[in-house]
Parts: structure tokens; C-alpha cells; sequence
């Protein structure tokens, strides 16, 4: 008996995109489809000339998950003067988009102006509908609970009364306002069908996730130095791409001498190499491994103005390793 095609269910689609099939077939040709279907284990692509290919369903699955939970560049989602997340409260945190950092003058445009005036003031919105209203209406970014929502019980306020039940805890699940994730809140029960045990998630968790074990080993690693300054230290200093240029520049100086030692015991890391926004993690995972604190150059006074240009530091004099 032959098995019949079954027409992709709206879960299906997101899973079996034609993008997604061509992230794990990169022969995959794209064009002049007339239908997806599945097929026991298979995904059956039908041509408008009649003819059809399958593929394996597994590496398009695998394809789906990685991207979903892709790692953005460390930039991605830093506000104004390199700022991380923001709290805001019932375990929630503001994620700014990188509108800084998308190109030589991107300060400048409406979102980024927008919300270096918005950053500082988030904490004063005590509706989380206003708060997303108020993210979307410029772009400024997301609300994100990695963690879940802590929603405030009215009962914890004012006191339960001597007759009611307790009420049984929910486990917060993980949150982010993006339609990404939305969209696979609201198809959880297919896609789990699909790809049993499947939980939502997008690059805002992944990002969020590796930002905050990056500061968790910068602080661990200035907690071990004697009287939490650093003997080891980097300051690294990014410009953003020129115009038409698709990365930017981040030049790295460092001392053995302190974090505060003066510019001329500073070097240049690696002055031959050029490095942009996609070597930055990597980069910093190195530093803390070697025992060497990242900054961010405007936080050290006596270096602050070693980076003289948008593209490259100036060169320490004396140099001394």
C-alpha cells in the first residue's frame, strides 16, 4: 500500500521552510516548487514539471534548531555606550537592539536616538503592555524572561484568606516578545508533535544566555585579582562598518602592568590581524581563559583615548610587554 502525502501542517511550514531545507541540503535548488509534503520519515519536494526528490527530514530538523537558537554577534543587542540588558521587574529585562552599532552614524537614526532618550526610563512603566507597546512603537528592542515571568499574585500583597486553598506554583516558562518566539509558543503542541520535547526559544535567549555567562567569568575572574583590580587587563575598542561595508572594526591593546598602568605600557594585541564584530566573543572567551580582564576602552581613564580613529588604536609608545 503506497503512503500518502500529507500537506504541512503550519508547524511543518516553519520546521520545513525552503530556507530551512536549503541550510541542510546546500544543493537544494529552491525554484519552480509546486508543493511540500511529508512522508514517513521523508519530505517530499514535488516540482511544477512533475517530477519530485525527498529528503530526510532529520538534518532539516537539526537545520530548524540551529538557526532558531542561533549566537548573534556580541554587539547584536547592546544599547547606547555599550549597555547590556536591562532589568525592568517581574524577572523581566529590556534587550536593546544594536542600533548603535549597525554602521558609521547609525547613532544617529530615529531608533537609536530613540532609545538612548528611553533607556533609563523603562523602570518607570509599571505595565508590561505599555512596555512592549513603547519597544515596537520605535524599535527600541524586546522584552525578554530567560528565566520566566515572576507574575505578582494579588494574594502576596494583600494576604490570602484563612479559607482559601493554597494555590499549586507554575513553573515559569521562558519569555520573549519577539514573533519568533510567539509564533512557536502558539504552535508549541504541533511542534512538539514533530520534534517531541521541543521547547520555544530564538537568537534573543541564545545571545542573553552567552552575554550573561560572559560577565558571570569577567566577574569571577576580577574577584580572583588582588583587591579586584586587574593585573592582566585588555581594553578593546569597536567601530562600526562603513557605509556598503559589511563589518566593522575591533582593535584589542593590552598590558601585564594593570588596569590603570599608563598607555605606554600597553600594546597592540595582534597588530597585523584585522578583527571584527564576529571574532568578538571568541576573542573574549580567550582573554578570560588566559586570565586577562576585558574592557571596554572608555572604562579606563588611562587609556581612553588610545583609539584615535574609527579604525584603528593608536600605537602605545614604548611598548613593553
Amino acid at each position: 500500500m503506497e503512503t500518502q502525502l500529507r500537506p504541512l501542517d503550519e508547524a511543518q511550514s516553519l520546521i520545513y521552510s525552503r530556507a530551512n531545507i536549503r541550510r541542510a541540503f546546500t544543493e537544494f535548488d529552491d525554484t519552480d516548487i509546486s508543493g511540500l509534503f511529508r512522508k514517513d520519515d521523508c519530505l517530499v519536494v514535488c516540482r511544477t514539471d512533475g517530477t519530485s526528490q525527498e529528503y530526510p527530514v532529520r538534518p532539516i530538523v537539526d537545520a530548524f534548531k540551529g538557526f532558531t537558537s542561533r549566537l548573534p554577534h556580541f554587539f547584536s543587542y547592546l544599547g547606547p555606550n555599550f549597555r547590556g540588558p536591562s532589568i525592568w521587574r517581574n524577572n523581566c529585562y529590556i534587550l536593546f537592539k544594536g542600533w548603535h552599532y549597525q554602521s558609521q552614524g547609525s547613532a544617529l537614526l530615529t531608533s537609536a536616538v530613540a532609545q538612548s532618550r528611553w533607556a533609563n526610563k523603562f523602570s518607570m512603566l509599571h505595565d508590561e503592555a505599555k512596555v512592549k507597546s513603547t519597544l515596537g512603537a520605535f524599535d527600541l528592542g524586546y522584552l525578554i524572561a530567560p528565566d520566566g515571568k515572576t507574575e505578582v499574585n494579588p494574594k502576596d500583597i494583600l494576604g490570602a484568606g484563612l479559607n482559601d486553598t493554597p494555590e499549586t506554583p507554575v513553573e515559569p516558562q521562558p519569555y520573549c516578545s519577539c514573533g519568533s518566539f510567539q509564533r512557536q509558543v502558539q504552535l508549541l503542541p504541533q511542534l512538539q508533535q514533530e520534534i517531541p520535547g521541543y521547547q520555544p526559544t530564538c537568537k534573543h535567549m541564545t545571545w542573553f544566555a552567552k552575554y550573561r555567562s560572559h560577565l558571570s567569568q569577567r566577574s569571577e575572574l576580577i574577584e580572583s585579582c588582588r583587591g579586584n583590580m586587574a593585573d592582566n587587563a585588555t581594553a578593546w575598542y569597536y567601530a562600526p562598518p562603513e557605509i556598503g561595508q559589511p563589518h566593522g572594526r575591533l582593535s584589542i591593546i593590552f598590558t601585564k602592568h594593570g588596569q590603570n598602568a599608563p598607555l605606554k605600557y600597553w600594546r597592540v594585541y595582534k597588530s597585523q590581524e584585522r578583527f571584527d564584530e564576529t571574532h568578538a566573543w571568541g576573542l573574549f572567551d580567550a582573554m578570560i581563559e588566559q586570565g586577562f580582564v576585558p574592557f571596554p576602552h572608555t572604562a579606563l581613564l588611562s587609556v581612553s583615548n588610545a583609539f584615535k580613529t574609527c579604525s584603528q588604536p593608536s600605537s602605545p609608545q614604548s611598548p613593553v610587554s
